[in-house]
């Protein structure tokens, strides 16, 4: 979290803090996180109010995200190149594979999801738009960071990261983790089998931009025992026809 004097910092720190969950907090809760102390918090939720960055429930009377944070939020996926086209390419993946299908893109050494469809499964898996994931476990994570450069700077975060375990299947090891990344990369996606949630299963592919380069990932993500290995295999070619479409597509 970032730690600062000035009111933007501070403002910074409530805004970040909301964007967790439970998404939902009262001001003397913000208070006692930040470190901030209740004064400044009520002073700053009002301006984020009166902007519409933050909201109160007027029944709980906890505060949360508002709408003036989507939207300037929404600047940054508005941006990107071709975002139309992908998320089509996206829709349709999850229509032909009937799994719950997400995008992800590598931020300044962070894995940033910006695409979930959930539109297909009696169960939603409840990956969010807008979430950080870890870089050892997951689809995500271990897809985009095998094919991290240079490979020095990659040991580097490897070793400088909690690598906090999650689920039942977790790799905590930096060693055993640069094997993993290893492995992916010799066989062109990753796969994450109760490593990042209890009970869920994602495969992940990656895609590379005009250069060659990894920038993103695209994968599917099911409960585990829902697919045979037959259907996994189909899953993951069509993962990789997504991809090329969409590298296509990528800058």
């Amino acid at each position: 979290m970032l730690v600062g004097n000035t009111s933007i910092d501070k403002a910074y720190m409530i805004l970040e803090r909301l964007a967790k969950k439970p998404y939902e907090m009262s001001a003397l809760e913000l208070g006692q996180v930040t470190g901030l102390n209740r004064s400044t918090v009520h002073r700053i939720l009002n301006i984020l109010i009166d902007n519409t960055m933050v909201v109160q429930n007027p029944t709980t009377k906890k505060y949360s995200i508002g709408p003036g944070s989507y939207r300037i939020g929404s600047a940054f996926l508005n941006k990107q190149p071709n975002i139309g086209d992908i998320s089509g390419e996206l829709e349709k993946l999850a229509a032909k594979t009937r799994q719950s299908i997400g995008y992800a893109i590598l931020i300044e050494d962070k894995i940033l999801s910006i695409f979930e469809v959930e539109s297909y499964q009696p169960v939603q898996i409840g990956y969010k738009v807008g979430a950080y994931y870890p870089i050892h476990c997951g689809a995500y994570g271990k897809c985009i960071m095998a094919y991290y450069e240079p490979y020095e700077k990659l040991k580097e975060i490897v070793y400088s990261t909690n690598l906090k375990k999650n689920a039942p299947n977790t790799t905590t090891d930096p060693e055993k983790l640069l094997k993993e990344y290893e492995k992916v990369r010799e066989q062109g996606y990753a796969i994450s089998d109760e490593e990042n949630m209890k009970g869920l299963v994602g495969i992940g592919v990656p895609v590379r931009n005009y250069n060659n380069k990894v920038v993103a990932c695209v994968a599917a993500k099911y409960i585990k025992g829902n697919v045979d290995e037959k259907e996994q295999q189909s899953i993951i070619h069509q993962l990789k026809l997504t991809s090329d479409k969409i590298g296509k597509l990528t800058i």
